[in-house]
């Protein structure tokens, strides 16, 4: 009897452990995330599969930073935190987690800058325990633009990466301004049901007018020589780059027709409210010494033409 009973003891003990070593390693097992990487290019984003071992919040984010600080294994991936850019630490409160950078983050160019905060925002949000991100710089708030606080971000303030994708029959109705005939004044441009296929519709409408109208009454605003190197939108506000053709190459219109013809026509999206044209990725330009690009723009509806 004293043998069946310890016998018994040791399986009840026996099954016990087994019962608690399972309950670890559900715990310790893995689960799929996303980490995005700028692409070679450094125009776009590119999500790369990778698992975290923790259900601890704060361990997933420790781990998702330094992800994001490392390059990519698949199609020349860049790191969307650059080397010399410091994450001094992070909090988690009340589901929204506060990214503290080095000061070497405000050097950043703004392509290169809305493309980093883009990939840390759009991985970190991921986590169950996140509602939104911000930024600060050396302890304090992150300003894109003096005085004007980026506040908290969430997916939807990228949604220019995350549109397109690959639908190739995307289809939208957009309005764009060309300038009229004299190019003295801009004219609403409408498109009914046009397929902007895999691009953004920012990107979409930017291409679209340089190449130009396809309708009489209509003057082209840009330059069919002109070079788009990339257009993003962030926190409503449109970030279209242009090379040096974009200052070399001119239409027939008026300046201020060129510059509010991209403007006015972003702003018919419902997300952007402002748009920062840059050549290069400088933004400390005078277009034709006449219309400073320092500054993200408004639209212009006084150089609207009336009907």
């Amino acid at each position: 009897m004293k043998i069946r009973r310890i016998i018994s003891l040791i399986l009840m003990l026996s099954l016990t452990i087994s019962l608690f070593g399972c309950g670890e390693a559900e715990k310790e097992q893995t689960s799929g995330m996303f980490v995005y990487f700028i692409n070679k290019a450094g125009d776009n984003l590119n999500k790369e599969e990778y698992r975290v071992k923790s259900d601890n919040a704060n361990s997933q984010i420790t781990d998702l930073l330094d992800a994001l600080s490392k390059d990519g294994d698949d199609k020349g991936d860049k790191a969307a935190v650059p080397e010399n850019v410091i994450v001094n630490g992070f909090k988690l409160e009340n589901g929204i987690i506060t990214v503290d950078f080095n000061s070497e983050y405000n050097q950043l160019e703004n392509q290169r800058e809305v493309m980093c905060r883009a990939a840390v925002v759009l991985t970190l949000i991921q986590i169950n325990a996140v509602d939104g991100i911000a930024f600060t710089v050396e302890d304090k708030p992150y300003e894109k633009v003096a005085g004007s606080r980026m506040g908290i971000m969430n997916a939807s303030s990228f949604v220019s990466m995350l549109r397109g994708g690959d639908d190739q029959f995307a289809r939208a109705d957009f309005l764009l301004y060309f300038g009229n005939d004299e190019g003295a004044k801009l004219k609403k441009y409408e498109l009914k049901n046009a397929n902007y296929g895999n691009k953004s519709k920012e990107e979409f409408i930017v291409r679209k007018l340089i190449s130009g109208p396809d309708k009489d009454g209509y003057t082209a605003t840009l330059n069919k020589n002109v070079k788009l190197r990339s257009v993003s939108t962030s926190n409503n506000i449109c970030y279209v780059d242009f090379d040096d053709s974009f200052l070399r190459e001119r239409s027939g219109v008026l300046d201020e027709v060129c510059i509010y013809s991209i403007v006015n026509s972003l702003c018919e999206l419902n997300d952007i409210h402002e748009v920062q044209i840059t050549v290069n990725r400088d933004s400390d330009i005078m277009y034709h010494k006449k219309i400073s690009l320092s500054e993200p723009l408004i639209r212009n509806l006084d150089i609207v033409e009336t009907e």
